[in-house]
């Protein structure tokens, strides 16, 4: 158990297993009212006058704990809410125990992979649906727990409609399936596609052609750079 004083906070936070470092903040597994815990400590750059670090760590816990409670109220499996501590940038959420979904879709049969990235697809479509995105949406960001996947990490989540950035969600999902179940790619895609239209109904068919696009336009960034430095060698 950790002090709530915001002065203990962070030191009695860094004594706890480090579960995950990111650039912007660290993962770190413990107990929250005898439960288990993990919290989300967001990191102050050491470049940065501390009055300014202080007010941008405080400004995105609360934003990120406004996604997450909206996202839980649309129905997203997403990690519980146990507190929220913006003067110390902590967030408090239940621990979703379970393997990867990107560990997962590695040792499945063909039939479970792609039932579990239609249900990905479901959960994307609930994000959206809400009128949020999730920023980073891969295989690495969902846990397969006993009541099903969970839609973790949502540092990068923002409210918005706009279909070029539902589209993106789209793509980076895609993308990780691509470069690490090469094989399985085109119908994990698929079966994801399948259970976003199943929650967007129309909406669906204009963001999945935007994500078509995005991948179109990185192709051509790749293939011009090959080519410069074809040229250049």
């Amino acid at each position: 158990m950790v002090s709530l004083d915001p002065e203990r906070l962070v030191e009695d936070l860094s004594r706890l297993p480090l579960l995950k470092r990111g650039a912007e903040s660290e993962i770190r597994l413990g107990s929250f009212l005898g439960l288990p815990a993990v919290f989300k400590v967001r990191v102050r750059k050491p470049y940065m006058h501390p009055r300014l670090a202080a007010r941008l760590a405080s400004q995105r816990t609360r934003r990120e704990a406004k996604v997450i409670a909206a996202a839980l109220e649309a129905g997203v499996n997403a990690p519980l809410l146990l507190a929220v501590l913006p003067s110390a940038g902590v967030l408090v959420m239940e621990y979703v125990e379970g393997p990867l979904l990107k560990e997962l879709l590695a040792g499945a049969a063909r039939g479970e992979a792609v039932k579990l990235a239609r249900e990905a697809g479901v959960i994307l479509g609930r994000l959206h649906a809400a009128g949020i995105v999730h920023g980073d949406p891969t295989t690495s960001n969902f846990i397969a727990s006993p009541r099903g996947l969970v839609l973790i990490d949502y540092g990068l989540a923002e409210f918005s409609e706009h279909v070029e950035e539902r589209a993106v969600d789209l793509h980076l999902f895609r993308r990780a399936v691509e470069a690490t179940h090469a094989s399985l790619a085109g119908s994990l895609y698929e079966a994801l596609l399948e259970g976003y239209r199943e929650v967007m109904g129309g909406e669906a068919e204009k963001v999945i052609s935007r994500a078509e696009e995005i991948k179109l336009r990185g192709r051509y960034v790749e293939e011009r750079r090959r080519s410069v430095w074809q040229a250049v060698g």
